[in-house]
């Protein structure tokens, strides 16, 4: 995801910023009472993204989960830390809320130079902190390299990948991803000041 500023200093309570979404053109994340406008992201990333999201339906379709990309909002702590993922998926039976996704089991980020730390520091605690999150995917828009974190019996285990023939392994989701798969269509800038001039 690209990178995301603060629109001021003031601190708002989650119903204010429940409000203010509500009638709002523009996305904000919520982070301990601040607002955090969510800016344009590049093709490369909408690309993966929508990649990602259509295998994802493909695999898990009729298993019981939902899957959903970029506009929906996720719960990471509740009243305090709400994200907006690049994609998430969701069981079918987290339905009690209309805007929120309270039980995610995967989170993609798809990674910009502007959002690294965010994507690898903040968000990285923020959802392995969610009980219910399985998987943590954060997917470079730049090169062939995705990082998973799955959780464990104790702790997380991290992988990278970076060949396109090599496969993701889902097992708790039953399913599996190829690289080439979620690369489709890409094509890499040369230069990285290609792509973020898109963003």
């Amino acid at each position: 995801m690209t990178t995301a500023t603060a629109i001021s200093s003031k601190i708002y309570s989650v119903e204010e910023y429940f409000a203010l979404e509500e009638n709002s053109d523009i996305k904000h994340e919520f982070v301990n009472g601040k607002l955090i406008v969510m800016p344009g992201e590049s093709k490369q990333a909408n690309l993966i993204a929508s990649n990602c999201n259509r295998l994802l339906f493909n695999a898990l379709d009729n298993k019981g989960f939902f899957i959903y990309q970029n506009d929906v909002r996720t719960i990471v702590r509740e009243g305090k830390i709400y994200r907006y993922p690049d994609v998430v998926v969701a069981p079918d039976t987290d339905n009690s809320d209309t805007h929120n996704i309270k039980e995610p089991v995967l989170l993609i980020e798809v990674t910009s130079d502007n959002s690294s730390k965010t994507d690898h520091d903040d968000k990285l605690k923020e959802y392995n902190s969610i009980t219910s999150v399985q998987y943590y995917l954060i997917i470079s828009q730049y090169e062939m390299m995705v990082e998973v974190y799955s959780r464990q019996s104790k702790g997380w285990h991290y992988d990278i990948y970076t060949e396109g023939s090599e496969i993701l392994l889902l097992p708790k989701l039953q399913t599996q991803l190829s690289l080439n798969d979620m690369y489709y269509k890409v094509k890499f800038a040369e230069n990285i000041s290609d792509i973020e001039s898109e963003i």
